[in-house]
């Protein structure tokens, strides 16, 4: 009975002393890592982010975690200059792959007003050739505030008013030398404009120009004498995060 007894506590004995610790070998032992409690995000543009067994020489590659992965580190670890965080039992990843949770909500929001400025230009695009009809909003004939009035509600869901002078308080003003795709561009006076249309890219813009050529893509004229020569533009985009 006393060997038995002897056996047991010699076999507890050899299962305790082989038990694993909370991490791996080499992160229980390793004074370099600071223990932490810190939330990031795996971002790499969209990409998948590469995670590793450890944080410096002799890693090896464990997988990939999706661009958007929120994860909260336990431990944290310099290599080369470089921050590393730990994710879990033999898991890092580098920290310059990662972002803070706000830093990452602005990423999106950002993406998703880029995704609407695109959309409205390609239906802008998409209504060149239709006619021009006084007081029309679409989807067959437009005028100039109506075609985009008809572009961002679609694209957007954000509903501008039918009238060029009130659509010139909708957005930010921004510089007409430095457009981007989505923006407002208004012609004739800069208090009460006569005509908009919207910028494609290019350094060209739709828009539903007369009864006779009827929705067509312009040039942006540079001579201030020419009828395509901004007064003004909107960036309505800074409106679409309401709209998300």
């Amino acid at each position: 009975m006393k060997r038995k007894f002897s056996l047991v506590l010699l076999l507890l004995a050899a299962w305790l002393g082989g038990a694993q610790p909370a991490y791996a070998a080499t992160d229980s032992q390793d004074s370099s890592i600071t223990i932490v409690k810190k939330t990031r995000v795996a971002y790499n543009k969209g990409n998948k982010v590469n995670t590793w067994t450890t944080y410096g020489a002799g890693k090896k590659l464990v997988g990939q975690v999706k661009s958007g992965y929120k994860f909260t580190a336990t431990g944290q670890a310099q290599y080369k200059g470089r921050t590393w965080y730990r994710i879990k039992d033999n898991k890092w990843i580098l920290g310059t792959n990662t972002v803070t949770t706000k830093k990452y909500a602005s990423i999106k929001a950002k993406a998703a007003k880029t995704a609407k400025q695109k959309k409205v230009v390609a239906l802008a695009n998409a209504q060149v050739g239709k006619a021009y009809v006084w007081g029309a909003t679409g989807p067959y004939s437009f005028d100039c505030s109506g075609l985009t009035m008809y572009a961002y509600k679609k694209a957007t869901g954000l509903t501008l008013p039918h009238y060029s002078v009130s659509q010139l308080y909708y957005g930010k003003a921004v510089s007409t030398k430095k457009l981007v795709k989505g923006d407002l561009l208004f012609f004739g006076s800069k208090s009460a404009p006569s005509h908009v249309g919207i910028y494609v890219g290019g350094g060209k813009f739709v828009h539903a120009s007369s009864p006779t050529v009827g929705v067509i893509k312009s040039k942006v004229s540079t001579n201030r004498s020419s009828a395509f020569y901004p007064s003004s533009a909107r960036r309505v985009s800074s409106y679409l995060t309401f709209f998300r």
